[in-house]
């Protein structure tokens, strides 16, 4: 057994976005019986029987944490052992992995992989400053197409054949390409930035059956004149402003499906279609610890990467329920996520803050906060930055927030912090807007 990681491992390496298609192709009933079980799940009433069926995906966890050098060291230090979780009742002794803890042993955490299996290293967003690096297998990186096998069924939508597929990137210098899918239904897969002058055409000549994008791709969708109509959009916004919501459906009346997910996680749940702020968790891929303030993921499906009470530092609480939409099983409620906040342009609409949380992931921050305090003027707190992170800094912000409205640099305030100050609970709220919309209510968020 090796880690299966090359020396040199790329992270997001874009040798990878062109993968055989043939070794999609062999993982196409995996992916169906990923479906078939969320789908099964959804109908199981009885909370014993379904307990007792995802106690029984216990095992392969055990096997990896047994792998694992973070945990064997970690538990032998708790006086625990991988053979002591039996049951989801278990958990409970077992301690907690902080999302902090996984960004300093993000390669001791994962399991080894096997000398024929392929493993990557992506990045997540950055979003809190430091961003945490993980390790993911092949079926790792096909996961979210099994699962949108199963969103589908639920939304009611039956693809066509060989269906088409957008991500629509709202953000700058976001790499462009189209690549076969053979495990969703034999489609393809196209990224299509919309900072392109000919984005509506490409987007018209794609006519994709599915399209996934953020809050501000969203947004520029629905101001545009005559697009096709997808059967499916989805967004992993967690918080989708009510604006964008209707403005979205006056032109384009498909479902709308907005999911939660980490880069650490993978996809954990969903928002119910009929219900707008209750996610139903996707068993029996993971487990949400109900009961609890904030969200606690143990992964129940086999992965390189074993998440045993892994805290992403969101709140909600996790309870079982029977919603109107016909789902049974647990639904996670009181859910904060990540902050919303949306900044105010001059002429009073309101975008995204979020869309710039991949300009702090390229540089070595602790910390940082981005305030809005008027409609051209920022303050950016800094943590952990040295003289030289600065300016490039700077400039990648200003840009960035041009690409998103602003016609004219706005004011840009510096200041330097301790890390303490910028703390704000179990996870950081590194948006702030302070200047009253005009547009929107729900803008003022953040």
């Amino acid at each position: 057994m090796t880690h299966g990681l090359s020396p040199e491992a790329r992270v997001a390496p874009r040798a990878n976005i062109r993968r055989d298609t043939d070794t999609q192709r062999r993982h196409i009933p995996w992916a169906q019986s990923i479906a078939h079980a969320l789908t099964r799940f959804t109908t199981l009433e009885d909370e014993a029987q379904a307990r007792a069926q995802l106690d029984s995906r216990l095992g392969p966890l055990r096997e990896a944490l047994l792998a694992s050098p973070y945990y064997s060291r970690r538990l032998r230090e708790a006086g625990l052992h991988p053979g002591d979780l039996q049951s989801l009742e278990d958990l409970r002794h077992f301690p907690a992995l902080e999302r902090s803890v996984l960004a300093r042993h993000w390669d001791q955490v994962p399991a080894p992989l096997s000398s024929d299996d392929e493993g990557v290293v992506v990045r997540s967003s950055g979003s809190t400053g430091e961003p945490v690096k993980v390790v993911r297998d092949r079926l790792d990186c096909l996961h979210m197409w099994a699962v949108l096998r199963f969103w589908l069924e639920r939304a009611g939508v039956t693809p066509p054949p060989r269906p088409r597929v957008v991500l629509l990137d709202a953000l700058p210098g976001g790499l462009e390409y189209s690549v076969r899918l053979p495990i969703l239904h034999g489609g393809a897969l196209h990224r299509i930035s919309v900072l392109r002058d000919d984005a509506r055409e490409r987007l018209c000549r794609v006519r994709p059956a599915i399209l996934f994008s953020d809050p501000e791709g969203l947004r520029w969708l629905a101001e545009q004149r005559e697009v096709p109509p997808p059967a499916l959009v989805l967004t992993s916004a967690q918080h989708l402003p009510d604006d964008t919501r209707a403005a979205l459906a006056r032109k384009l009346p498909v479902p709308l499906l907005n999911y939660y997910a980490t880069t650490e996680t993978g996809p954990l749940a969903w928002e119910c279609l009929q219900s707008p702020g209750r996610f139903h968790v996707l068993a029996p891929d993971v487990w949400l610890e109900p009961d609890m303030d904030e969200v606690v993921v143990t992964r129940l499906r086999p992965s390189v990467l074993p998440l045993l009470r892994y805290l992403p530092g969101d709140r909600g609480r996790t309870c079982r329920e029977v919603c109107t939409c016909g789902f049974h099983g647990w639904t996670l409620g009181q859910f904060s996520g990540r902050g919303a906040c949306h900044y105010t342009l001059p002429s009073g609409r309101t975008v995204d803050a979020w869309a710039l949380a991949w300009v702090f992931k390229h540089h070595a921050l602790r910390a940082f906060r981005l305030t809005q305090v008027e409609p051209s003027r920022f303050e950016l707190e800094l943590a952990g930055a040295v003289d030289t992170d600065v300016a490039p800094l700077c400039e990648r912000l200003t840009s960035a927030l041009r690409n998103l409205g602003w016609s004219k640099p706005p004011q840009l305030l510096v200041r330097a912090v301790s890390e303490a100050s910028l703390s704000s609970g179990s996870k950081p709220l590194p948006f702030r807007n302070h200047v009253a919309a005009t547009t929107s209510p729900r803008s003022r968020t953040g």
